[in-house]
This record gives C-alpha cells, structure tokens and sequence, in this order.
C-alpha cells in the first residue's frame, strides 16, 4: 500500500476546508434569508462573509503550494 505524501495530505486538508467553508455559505446565505429577525440576518450574513475570507485565504495558501 503507498503511503500518502505530504503533499498529498495538504492537498485533502485544503480541498476539504474549502468544501466544508463553501457548504457554510451556502447555509449562512439560506439562513440569512430566512429569519425573519434583522439582527439574526445580520449575523448569519456576517458568518458567510467570514467563510467568504477563510476560502479567499485558504484558495490563496493553496497557490501558494500550487494545490488546484
């Protein structure tokens, strides 16, 4: 069995923090949508914006170590 490289490793620890920060978006943006309290819309929006930076940073650390 072939053991799993380094770079092999960062390349699932990426891709999947980047689908788990996505799938956040997507539920922060629904939820946002959906409550009728403007206060609790406002925190769900600010969720999906801090999700937004994360994958900006994570894409940007991903390049970094030519990740696609």
């Amino acid at each position: 069995m072939r053991k799993l490289t380094e770079k092999d490793l960062m390349n699932n620890a990426f891709k999947t923090a980047v689908g788990r920060e996505e799938r956040f978006i997507s539920k922060y943006f629904f939820w946002s949508k959906r409550v009728r309290d403007k206060e609790l819309a406002a925190l769900f929006s600010d969720f999906a914006v801090a999700s937004r930076s994360r994958v900006a940073k994570i894409k940007k650390e991903m390049n970094k170590y030519n990740i696609k």
